[in-house]
């Protein structure tokens, strides 16, 4: 599923043409500071990190619309303040929760980035600081290895309608969406139980209809179609 998005070495060739064509479109939002100075610096130097808008479901190549690709990633990086991250400065009851880390590989080598649904939820002011928490962890991979697309997997089992927070899980679909380009290998939805199929209709109509490609649902038991067993832990080894 990973193959749907062009390699690195199929758009290197279009990266100049992509940043000249970004920073003359975008000269004075660049210049009032509409973007984060240190996203604009990183995608005028880094090859690989310029790579990645190109190879977008969206982009496909095309640089015109990876320009576009570039602008929506840098509106919503600065929003929530990811350059900013300090793992350090999270409410230790956020993290707590493990409700997302990364462990293990699927059978492809891909990392897995493990969300548990029913832990990824706040509310009031605590909802921006989950976001950014959530943002910072995609960027924790993404920064040092761009061109390493993850698992994105979502844990739905034990989740129901008053755990599951509709605004933060749609949120993350955005992150591997627009933030952060070509991080997404496949998602997995994992043992979702029957009452939140409408709920998860409306999450996944979030995702395009190539993205959708990438959207595998596994029941218990079936995970070692994708992961192999030593990679699991805890109830997920236990099921499967």
């Amino acid at each position: 599923m990973a193959n749907l998005n062009l390699s690195p070495s199929e758009v290197a060739s279009k990266v100049p043409e992509l940043r000249t064509k970004f920073n003359e479109k975008f000269q004075s939002e660049i210049a009032s500071g509409k973007f984060d100075e240190r996203d604009v610096s990183r995608f005028n130097s880094d090859d690989a990190y310029a790579r990645c808008f190109l190879r977008t479901m969206k982009a496909k190549g095309d640089v015109d619309k990876a320009v576009d690709v570039v602008q929506e990633a840098f509106i919503m990086r600065k929003e929530y303040l990811v350059n900013d991250f300090d793992e350090d400065k999270v409410p230790q009851e956020i993290k707590d929760r493990n409700g997302i880390f990364y462990r293990g590989k699927d059978k492809e080598g891909h990392p897995i980035l493990y969300i548990d649904v029913k832990q990824n939820t706040a509310s009031g002011d605590e909802v921006v600081l989950l976001k950014c928490y959530i943002a910072g962890m995609f960027e924790k991979h993404h920064r040092t290895n761009p061109e390493q697309m993850c698992v994105v997997f979502f844990d739905m089992s034990s989740a129901g309608l008053s755990n599951l927070n509709m605004d933060i899980t749609k949120f993350i679909i955005s992150c591997f969406k627009v933030a952060f380009p070509a991080f997404l290998a496949y998602m997995i939805n994992y043992d979702m139980p029957f009452i939140l199929n409408a709920a998860w209709k409306v999450i996944s109509s979030l995702a395009s209809g190539d993205q959708s490609k990438k959207i595998q649902v596994v029941k218990k038991g079936d995970l070692t179609r994708l992961i192999n067993k030593e990679e699991l832990w805890g109830h997920l080894a236990e099921k499967n």
